[in-house]
């Protein structure tokens, strides 16, 4: 009897942590590092689709002082992960890449040191310098 309690608690934990662990976005290092070299060698605008290596349907772009949930309702998705401080933090702003209803990764993008970013057709980061 014991053995069954041990197993169905084993089962039950790894469940829970899949659930909390699973469609997490996780943040891109290199791809925020790719995308400030191209900007400090003068680029207005940056094909996503051609710097990643992951799949995804959409992307959007948030300013300082964005919370989680207007993420969620913005992109209508379910988003857990890295946000990058973004919701309180006024000195970044955070690319946020998702596949069907799940957030899969997130870039930092630095203040407004290189122009204000747009993003043009689901696809072009753009910056008005």
């Amino acid at each position: 009897m014991k053995k069954i309690v041990y197993v169905v608690f084993i089962i039950a934990v790894i469940g829970l942590a899949v659930n909390l662990l699973g469609n997490r976005a996780s943040q891109d290092t290199d791809l925020a590092k790719e995308i400030d070299s191209l900007l400090e060698k003068g680029e207005t605008q940056i094909d996503l689709t051609g710097l990643t290596n992951f799949k995804w349907t959409q992307v959007n772009l948030f300013g300082p002082y964005t919370s989680d949930e207007q993420i969620e309702d913005s992109m209508n998705i379910k988003f857990k992960g890295d946000n990058g401080g973004i919701d309180y933090l006024d000195d970044r702003f955070l690319l946020v890449f998702a596949n069907e209803k799940h957030a899969v990764k997130t870039v930092v993008l630095s203040g407004m040191a290189h122009g204000i970013y747009t993003i043009k057709d689901n696809k072009i980061l753009v910056v008005d310098r």
